[in-house]
């Protein structure tokens, strides 16, 4: 049996299985979901019947979702800006992580042939989603050590090609670099359709952006909410772009258990507060403890991980730091991020054991 030979080509999306006592390598919040609330999923879930499918619609988690993010938001969260005028059900769609909600909308914009434009580097997955779908991958190659995404080379590369579809990442994973202030206003005035990823937007303060005819927005509770293990995405955009995405997007695809457990996330955000309150606080901390050692690049970061560059060959330093229990990212093989690395911010204790172990080996 032959596959496509474009797949063929394809590397699979991995990740090399180490075990490490200092964990930092996968962008994972430091922090637990509370263990009285654990308790109260488990309570719901355990009244529910299992034998029955999930809510089709998931219905009650669109509606927590619409109501937590709509104008006006509870006072005082962080991040959340003055929330979404206007905002329903009918303008989210959950799944099993926002990468299956990514697949499902990059299969519904973007067939054989069509634009699509990325900054690179950044996650890999998109490129092999772009693949797949058969789309024309069209990278903008940058460098990462202004903090910034290339909006003005992606803008003329729209120009290039109407009717393009963009994808990007702000923060962006590795980098942890923003779009420039405007732009993704000025993305959606070149008529792009433009789908983003705002998985690390909680730690830049970022809010939910205003919904757009041509604007599809991601959201997770994997990092903010320390929610990676239970697997929950959501969308946000117009009815009618839901209703297309929908075509496309496997049924089925959340439990009941991650989908009660994303409800009562939602009716504890001091939770998801706390989280980022802390991890951005941890992550100057971080900062400028690398920023002291002069055989390290530190490339700005707005998102809950650090990307630095060595002197030393990288592998080295990732083999002497997992010698002492500590587990980062390579990222050595992105282009532009040659001799680097990236590490997750931890809590305290963590992350002071990475700063003793780096000076040691850096």
């Amino acid at each position: 049996m032959s596959v496509r030979s474009d797949v063929a080509r394809m590397s699979a999306y991995t990740l090399e299985l180490r075990m490490a006592e200092v964990k930092l390598n996968q962008n994972e919040s430091p922090f637990d979901f509370p263990q009285q609330l654990k308790q109260q999923v488990l309570d719901r879930v355990a009244k529910r019947s299992w034998n029955i499918y999930p809510d089709f619609e998931s219905i009650s988690l669109r509606a927590a979702l619409a109501s937590a993010y709509s104008s006006p938001p509870p006072p005082a969260q962080r991040g959340e800006g003055p929330g979404v005028r206007g905002l329903t059900p009918d303008n989210i769609l959950v799944g099993n992580g926002s990468n299956e909600l990514l697949a499902a909308a990059i299969g519904a914009y973007a067939g054989p042939g069509t634009p699509v434009i990325f900054p690179r580097p950044t996650f890999t997955l998109y490129e092999k989603l772009i693949t797949i779908a058969g789309g024309l991958a069209l990278p903008i190659d940058f460098d990462p050590d202004s903090g910034f995404l290339p909006l003005e080379r992606m803008l003329d590369t729209i120009t290039q090609h109407p009717g393009a579809v963009v994808i990007l990442c702000s923060p962006n994973n590795p980098t942890g670099g923003v779009l420039p202030e405007g732009g993704l206003d000025r993305l959606l005035e070149s008529g792009a359709t433009v789908l983003f990823d705002r998985a690390y937007g909680d730690f830049a303060d970022d809010a939910l952006p205003p919904l757009h005819e041509r604007l599809v927005t991601f959201s997770t509770f994997s990092k903010a909410w320390g929610l990676a293990g239970l697997r929950v995405g959501w969308l946000a955009s117009t009815a009618e772009n839901c209703r297309e995405i929908r075509k496309v997007k496997l049924p089925y695809s959340l439990n009941i258990i991650s989908e009660t457990i994303a409800e009562v996330a939602l009716g504890n955000r001091e939770i998801r507060d706390r989280n980022v309150a802390a991890i951005v606080s941890e992550r100057a901390r971080v900062a400028a403890a690398l920023g002291e050692n002069p055989r390290i690049t530190l490339f700005p970061s707005s998102a809950n991980f650090l990307t630095f560059r060595t002197q030393r060959p990288c592998k080295e330093i990732f083999e002497a730091l997992c010698a002492r229990g500590i587990l980062v990212r390579d990222v050595s093989s992105y282009p532009r991020l040659e001799n680097c690395l990236r590490v997750s911010i931890g809590s305290r204790e963590q992350n002071d054991r990475f700063i003793t172990a780096l000076k040691e080996t850096a």
